[in-house]
Formats: structure tokens, C-alpha cells, sequence
């Protein structure tokens, strides 16, 4: 019985959060698509915790800040337009996920 606590507890361990927005709406200039499923929205970047992620959540959102500008990497450089009002809708839509959310199953 210890031994199967143990698992579950590094189990744990290893849960993440995620900083994700949806993608950009196809159908209206800038704005995002809220609808499409979230194994299809986009990571920007992840937290040990979830209040840390929260409180990014909060400043972006307080700032209409693009979450895209978040990304350290540079892999969503092609993300990064001069489009405020996509940014905003981007920013007001952005959410925070737990790593093992099971809605991310299937995403490539």
C-alpha cells in the first residue's frame, strides 16, 4: 500500500500548468476561435503551479498583453503580429491548463 501512495504522490509530482490561447479565428479579422477544441489551442508556456500561472494569466489579461509575447523560445515567433485588437482577444482568452487536463489527449 505504501509503495502504490508513493507512485501516486510523484505522479503528481510531474502535473504542470500550461498557459494556452486559442488559435486565431479564420472567419473574423482579429479575434480567436474559442469553439475549436483545446487540444488544438496553443501552448505558449508552462508553470510549476497553478497560481503562479493564474497570476501570469491575471497580468496579461489586466494588460491585454498578446500571450504569444510570453514565449521565450521563439517558437511562436510567426504567432507575434502587430494586431492589438488580436492580441487583446488572444490575452481575454487565454486560460490556464493543467498538464494532464484529459481535453489535451491527441494533440500532435
Amino acid at each position: 500500500m505504501s509503495n502504490l501512495k508513493s507512485r501516486y504522490l510523484a505522479a503528481l509530482a510531474f502535473v504542470g500548468w500550461y498557459l494556452m490561447m486559442p488559435p486565431d479565428s479564420s472567419r473574423i479579422p482579429h479575434d480567436v476561435d474559442v469553439d475549436v477544441p483545446l487540444s488544438r489551442w496553443t501552448i505558449v508556456t508552462n508553470y510549476d503551479t497553478q497560481e503562479h500561472c493564474e497570476k501570469v494569466l491575471a497580468d496579461i489579461q489586466n494588460s491585454f498583453q498578446d500571450p504569444a509575447e510570453l514565449d521565450k523560445t521563439g517558437r511562436l515567433r510567426r504567432l507575434q503580429k502587430n494586431d492589438p485588437a488580436l492580441g487583446k482577444a488572444r490575452a481575454i482568452n487565454a486560460a490556464c491548463v493543467e498538464s494532464d487536463d484529459f481535453r489535451l489527449k491527441g494533440r500532435k
